[in-house]
């Protein structure tokens, strides 16, 4: 149950997901609606590193590593969301592909 002032559930703004990343395929959507909470913000992206989603300011949101078999990481706090289905879909793939 949602608490009063919790911004934790609260979707607040949209991340656009690159169709051609695993994380479209993860997530089975190209536009998510995301909580946010953070502080910080990607600025630098290392070169094994693919960015995958953006905010509608610009920020990175989603990067891959994308020859690994399940590197991804998103700076949104998705534990939060699991009632979203996209967000459902994340924890389901980590999960199939831990028991790898």
């Amino acid at each position: 149950m949602p608490i009063p002032g919790d911004l934790r559930r609260t979707l607040v703004h949209p991340v656009n997901v690159d169709e051609a990343t695993r994380s479209a395929e993860i997530f089975g959507e190209t536009l998510l609606n995301v909580n946010s909470l953070h502080h910080q913000g990607l600025k630098d992206i290392a070169p094994a590193l693919k960015v995958a989603g953006y905010a509608p300011d610009g920020l990175v949101e989603i990067v891959e590593i994308p020859d690994h078999p399940y590197a991804v990481a998103v700076q949104w706090h998705p534990e939060w969301l699991t009632d979203q289905p996209a967000m459902q879909r994340l924890f389901k793939t980590f999960v199939d592909a831990s028991r790898k």
